[in-house]
């Protein structure tokens, strides 16, 4: 039954997290960019400013998002778990994986969403990692 509820609670924050990652994507659209830094990539490539740009704007404050979250639910609730973390990235990959799917098949769009998703493993691996070597 506890494992049951800490389950539950994870889920919880994950639609938490999920809407709360609508928000950092709303800060990530209105955030304005210096021309200076996007001409210094232009000529290697307008795709991979637009990429990079979107990376450090909205990929990595999400993951750091995902990564407070996480840390304080360990904190928390003493009995996570993989399962546990992954319940709590549920929500929030598959609201990306429907804006994927909604979205039209630019490849910017798909490359970038990609991006997120990598970088939302990695953490995953991170904080599962961790828990482990502190169960150990």
């Amino acid at each position: 039954m506890v494992k049951f509820k800490s389950y539950l609670m994870a889920l919880i924050l994950g639609i938490a997290l999920a809407v709360a990652s609508v928000v950092i994507f709303g800060y990530g659209a209105a955030a304005s960019v210096s021309a200076d830094l996007l001409n210094m990539l232009m000529p290697v490539s307008a795709f991979l400013a637009f990429v990079v740009v979107d990376f450090f704007i909205i990929a990595l404050p999400l993951a750091l998002a995902f990564l407070l979250l996480a840390y304080a639910a360990k904190f928390v609730f003493k009995s996570t778990d993989h399962k546990f973390y992954l319940l709590l990235l549920a929500p929030l990959v598959l609201l990306q994986g429907y804006y994927l799917l909604s979205a039209s098949a630019e490849l910017n769009g798909i490359i970038s969403m990609l991006l997120r998703f990598l970088l939302l493993a990695l953490c995953y691996y991170a904080i599962v990692r961790s828990n482990q070597a502190a169960n150990a």
